[in-house]
């Protein structure tokens, strides 16, 4: 994730840096302030591409420029590289390499393709394409993306591409030795016949490498299964830890409020039996204020009656005298003393129950509102696998093709080729052996190319189809995507299908956006992808709905941690921004000089 991007005498900007935070920054600016220049000078400096003239993006009046990012890698490590462009001065002036440091420690230049290939798992140039726009925007589409040759390093089936190109190398030399026997000598037509039946009996070997491949795409699969539960089974358990973390918190929180002694496993009983102890304490203090408060009233009428009687007793009705009456109020009076302290005792002790009791239901509250732990991830299949195989299982896959194509080619056509060969001459043996290499070579080649295609449609179908759901929320009514391994996409139109090259410029560019965002999410490690201008020839509801779906795609558990977004669209931006303060970000670049943070 990159963190800040400083620019010194980078087109219109003198010196200025820009802080970035994970969610999603709306760099905001009229057309002609230096959006692009922004993009362009953190492609610069990450991947060292801006186009055929470096040297354009000085500052007039300069001499140099200079782009500096920082860049917060999977692993935590905070790399920084500033990389300079000169002047050149003569035709043979070359630009300087870059200034590299890991955590403030400097290292060599020649270290940053190896490092951000093993820090983001996959080819820079494909990590360059992917994160950032294209330097032209002629060139920023699916098909320029490399999604194939992404997919066959992530999945490991470039040595099947190699193996096709060896294999059709071989071919094609088979196939001239074969047109220069023919031209030189003659053959029956029978044995011609013979022969092709030949070529056509490789194909009965076919069906047994089908049973040997079916087995090894099965085991693929299940080592597969597995290690996707063991991730799954990883998560649930920090999210485990995560819960009993929070438990214990509100267990403390109880034990320093209230006094209650409990733990995470007991927490939510002891709530639950102190409310209604408190509830219940209550409940006797209130009775006891109402006691209190009817015993005061009966004193009173009491002290009443006897102002009323004047010297007769209010109740034997016998003569009083003045000190008798006199004694008589001042009991009274001290009676009514205490019960007012009484009185006043027991409010305070109703108040501070009543705050405990708050106290305790906003905790309660909290544990009410925290999310449900789902259930502990299961795997029916007992089995385990060890780490190394999570590669090894799909290089089986190749290893076994190859090894069974051999074998059954060389069983099923060795004995009848010696034989048809025995009354030949030479030219006719070797030919015999040409149309059996190339009865091998057919089979190895279609079988390869087979396993090829079945292993690319089944990588490239999970984000074919998150693809077309997508685009299906964004541009409803327009038909269904589909996405292929080299990463050409069309659009089905009643059953017809439109080329990438024929879709609006507002549906190219939101299947464009697609494309990037979800094969960064299903398959690699990187954790930002920057847009330039990707709202500009939108609909206005086209470019509230991809403005809003850029808005929400780190609110997600995917890997994709920064979007950046140039755009003139200001009341969109702060329109999303005010609705979700947590992941959306300005950062208004109007301002040449000086630094800037995301508002």
């Amino acid at each position: 994730m990159i963190k800040s991007l400083r620019l010194r005498n980078w087109r219109n900007y003198a010196d200025v840096e820009i802080e970035f935070n994970e969610g999603v920054t709306f760099v905001v600016a009229t057309n002609g302030v230096g959006k692009t220049s922004m993009i362009e000078a953190a492609r610069w400096a990450l991947f060292g591409t801006l186009g055929p003239t470096p040297e354009a993006a000085i500052r007039v009046g300069a001499d140099s420029a200079e782009a500096t990012v920082e860049l917060i890698l999977p692993s935590s490590r905070v790399l920084t590289i500033a990389r300079p462009i000169n002047r050149p001065r003569t035709r043979r002036d070359t630009q300087p390499g870059p200034r590299i440091a890991i955590d403030g420690t400097a290292v060599a230049s020649a270290e940053l393709p190896g490092l951000l290939t093993s820090e983001y798992k996959t080819d820079l140039s494909f990590l360059a394409r992917l994160t950032m726009p294209a330097p032209n925007r002629i060139d920023d589409k699916p098909n320029t993306l490399g999604l194939e040759n992404h997919l066959g390093r992530l999945f490991g089936i470039d040595g099947l591409r190699s193996a096709l190109s060896r294999l059709d190398r071989l071919k094609k030399d088979n196939d001239r030795g074969i047109r220069s026997i023919k031209q030189a000598h003659s053959a029956s037509a029978k044995r011609l016949a013979d022969l092709s039946q030949l070529v056509q009996d490789t194909q009965v070997s076919v069906e047994g490498l089908t049973v040997r491949l079916e087995a090894a795409h099965l085991r693929r699969e299940r080592v597969r299964e597995y290690f996707r539960f063991q991730d799954a089974r990883a998560s649930w358990f920090a999210a485990s830890q995560a819960r009993h973390a929070e438990l214990e918190e509100v267990a403390r929180r109880i034990s320093e409020k209230t006094g209650f002694r409990t733990t995470a496993e007991t927490v939510e009983e002891t709530i639950r039996i102190a409310v209604a102890s408190l509830e219940e304490s209550l409940g006797t203090v209130r009775v006891d204020i109402a006691v209190a408060a009817s015993q005061a009233d009966a004193v009173a009428a009491n002290r009443l009656r006897l102002d009323e009687s004047h010297a007769d007793c209010p109740v034997c009705r016998r003569p009083l005298d003045d000190q008798t009456i006199d004694n008589a109020h001042i009991e009274a009076d001290n009676e009514l003393a205490t019960l007012e302290q009484r009185a006043a005792e027991l409010a305070d002790i109703e108040t501070d129950l009543a705050d405990q009791r708050t106290q305790l239901l906003e905790l309660q509250a909290v544990l009410t509102n925290m999310p449900a732990l789902p259930a502990e991830p299961t795997h029916p299949d007992t089995a385990a696998f060890a780490d190394d195989e999570r590669d090894s299982a799909g290089l089986a896959v190749t290893e076994v093709m190859n090894a069974l194509v051999e074998a059954k080619a060389d069983a099923t056509q060795a004995q009848r080729d010696l034989e048809a060969a025995r009354d030949a001459d030479q030219a006719m043996r070797e030919l015999e052996r040409l149309f059996r290499r190339e009865a091998k070579l057919r089979v190895a080649t279609e079988t390869t190319q087979a396993t090829l295609d079945e292993v690319l449609e089944t990588t490239v179908s999970p984000i074919a189809t998150e693809v077309n759901q997508r685009w299906a929320a964004l541009f409803p009514d327009r038909g269904s995507l589909t996405t292929r391994a080299d990463g050409t996409i069309t659009r089905q139109i009643h059953g017809h299908d439109v080329p990438f090259d024929s879709f609006s410029t507002g549906e190219g560019i939101g299947a464009t956006i697609l494309l990037r965002l979800v094969v960064a999410h299903l398959t690699s490690v990187a954790d930002f992808i920057w847009f330039d201008e990707p709202l500009e020839h939108l609909d206005p509801d086209v470019r509230r709905h991809v403005a809003n779906m850029l808005s929400r795609v780190t609110a997600g558990d995917g890997s994709v941690r920064q979007v950046v977004v140039t755009t003139y669209e200001d009341p969109l931006a702060r329109q999303l921004r005010a609705r979700d303060t947590r992941h959306v970000h300005l950062v208004d670049v109007r301002q040449s000089h000086g630094s800037t943070a995301p508002g």
